[in-house]
């Protein structure tokens, strides 16, 4: 899993790359076979204003050229990627979900198609 972070109006430090990495690989460890890369942008959208203002957004490439993005606003950074972390955890699950349900139906509709002589 390629992770890779980038930054708009945040200062990226060694240390914060790190925290970004490992918690994003403790999020998605038992998905890492289905997930190819993650791409982290960090944005302070008030500037040094301050408030409530620290966006994550985390997109995660799937196989099969599947895509999941998930955007959090939090006032604090660290607070911001941890949220993004569990909620991308969910959105892998649940997409993975969903397509492992579809091919079961598209491969269950192949078997009824099939000649009552081959199905039995």
């Amino acid at each position: 899993m390629i992770i890779s972070t980038s930054s708009h109006n945040i200062q990226l430090s060694r240390e914060l790359d790190e925290f970004i990495a490992s918690t994003l690989r403790g999020s998605l460890q038992r998905l890492a076979d289905d997930v190819v890369s993650v791409d982290v942008f960090l944005q302070d959208l008030n500037g040094p204003k301050g408030g409530i203002d620290k966006q994550a957004v985390i997109r995660i490439h799937l196989r099969q050229r599947r895509e999941i993005a998930v955007e959090t606003v939090r006032e604090n950074l660290g607070a911001a990627i941890r949220v993004g972390a569990k909620r991308a955890k969910r959105a892998v699950r649940r997409s993975l979900r969903k397509a492992r349900r579809m091919e079961k139906f598209r491969i269950s509709r192949r078997l009824d198609s099939l000649p009552s002589s081959l199905n039995a």
